[in-house]
């Protein structure tokens, strides 16, 4: 009996010292400082090219095959490209077992990751289906224009959050990074 119990308490305390090891100061750094370079800071350029790519027939996307290209949508693009392109990042950043100085960070990269997937899944659709309606370029530069100084503005101060938190804590932690 007492030769089946130690080989279950070595692999218990395995399991329970795994789960106490931190995550790196660059490990936190990868996954959101370099992800969140995915942020857009502008929309205007977004939807400039989904019209200009409507107007010239180009918008395309995979077919099932996966061999060729199919004409789409702006809606089955803004779907297939960026209904889905934070989830990961969020789930990564979840997992994180950061270090109690980079709580914060992570508490703020979650919140900033979670806006801009709720703006690409939800506010990107609107606008991508008003250019497949074809709405007017006023109107379309209108809820554009009006996504940038709401939600957009609110995704740069939240992106700036993070930065504020992040850089200082990669380089007390000397994580090597560039600047661009």
């Amino acid at each position: 009996m007492k030769i089946k119990i130690i080989p279950f308490f070595i692999m218990l305390i395995s399991i329970f010292s795994c789960n106490l090891i931190n995550d790196t100061p660059d490990q936190v750094f990868q996954v959101i400082g370099l992800n969140a370079n995915k942020i857009p800071s502008s929309f205007q350029r977004i939807f400039r090219e989904f019209r200009q790519h409507k107007a010239n027939g180009t918008l395309k996307l995979p077919s099932e095959d996966g061999k060729t290209m199919k004409k789409a949508s702006c809606e089955e693009v803004v779907k297939f490209a960026y209904a889905n392109i934070f989830k990961q990042d969020i789930k990564r950043i979840k997992n994180l077992n950061p270090p109690k100085d980079a709580e914060p960070i992570v508490k703020a990269g979650i919140e900033l990751f979670e806006y801009a997937d709720e703006i690409q899944s939800r506010d990107f659709l609107i606008i991508a289906k008003m250019i497949d309606e074809g709405k007017s370029d006023e109107e379309i530069d209108t809820a554009v224009k009006h996504l940038d100084e709401t939600k957009g503005a609110e995704l740069d101060q939240r992106f700036g959050k993070v930065m504020n938190l992040l850089l200082p804590y990669a380089d007390a932690n000397g994580v090597q990074y560039n600047k661009i």
